[in-house]
């Protein structure tokens, strides 16, 4: 159960790997799941579970495929954990994470936040058509030496993407300057330097150019106030209901700076970062800025 220490219930951005629910995993019997998925139907073509068990070797659309069932997933967990008693102080969200904490929070409904991640998903996609970019996540080397492979590959439009840790970061451009970095980022000795499954330069410039269209997406939803706190990866301060559509419109041309968010968490006494995830990715993350903080992913925990 929870302690007696501040709880913040952090959000992540997209699954890297297709999930797998076999029949026996605790979710297919969950009511909440269940219920999800029944409204999501009526919404949307993709169903979870049939892309959970596809086989395809090249999946059609899988990167969006990926961010809706991170969004259906997360809204699934997040019920089951306030079920079992767990109240947190604010939320967190890394990159599009922010779509389903909305929709925890109550600023917006289940159904509008799947609106969102699947038409703001489906102008990635076609951005990436247009303009070929990607995303590689490189652990290992410091801000300096990031910073030095952008400038060496000037003509690329490479970005720092996600500020995730003092020496884990992803680049964001033009998808041969990011083959050319995770070359480059091995040669200087990086531990870890791989593609993400995007093929748009996620938070980066040149993404500002989308602003209008997704106005336009949100035009005909209404914000409501929001019932728990989001501290928003971009300025590193509580959302306002005012300004929560012009920050979905922004966020996407502009940096994660997640290592703040929990420095910021950190300093305002909060002591559980629970991810509301099929993965650990941010669990992982929260181990690289600070190994005494308790984190767990709501996946796993809920999983056993």
């Amino acid at each position: 159960m929870p302690s007696t220490g501040k709880i913040a219930f952090c959000f992540p951005g997209q699954l890297q790997e297709k999930p797998i629910l076999e029949d026996h995993h605790p979710l297919r019997k969950d009511p909440h799941f269940k219920e999800l998925l029944r409204r999501a139907s009526p919404q949307t073509k993709f169903n979870l579970l049939d892309f959970s068990f596809g086989h395809e070797e090249k999946e059609e659309d899988f990167s969006l495929k990926l961010q809706i069932s991170t969004y259906l997933l997360s809204m699934a967990y997040f019920y089951r954990l306030r079920d079992k008693g767990w109240n947190p102080d604010i939320f967190a969200e890394h990159s599009m994470g922010i779509y389903s904490a909305l929709a925890a929070s109550e600023a917006i409904t289940f159904e509008e936040g799947l609106f969102i991640t699947e038409a703001i998903g489906r102008l990635l996609k076609k951005e990436g058509e247009i303009h070929r970019g990607g995303m590689a996540s490189i652990i290992g080397l410091t801000l300096e030496e990031i910073q030095k492979i952008c400038q060496d590959l000037n003509g690329f439009h490479l970005s720092i993407a996600n500020y995730n840790g003092s020496m884990h970061f992803v680049l964001s451009g033009e998808e041969e300057g990011v083959e050319k970095a995770i070359s480059l980022a091995f040669s200087r000795k990086a531990i870890s330097a791989s593609r993400l499954a995007f093929n748009a330069a996620l938070h980066s410039p040149s993404l500002y150019s989308l602003r209008e269209e997704i106005m336009k997406i949100l035009k005909d939803i209404k914000m409501q106030s929001l019932k728990v706190p989001i501290l928003n990866h971009w300025t590193i301060n509580p959302l306002r209901k005012e300004e929560i559509k012009d920050f979905l419109s922004q966020e996407i041309g502009r940096p994660v700076y997640w290592v703040r968010c929990v420095e910021k968490l950190l300093q305002e006494g909060v002591t559980q970062f629970i991810e509301i995830g099929h993965e650990a990715t941010l669990t992982k993350l929260m181990r690289w800025i600070d190994r005494e903080a308790e984190a767990f992913s709501a996946g796993d925990r809920l999983s056993r």
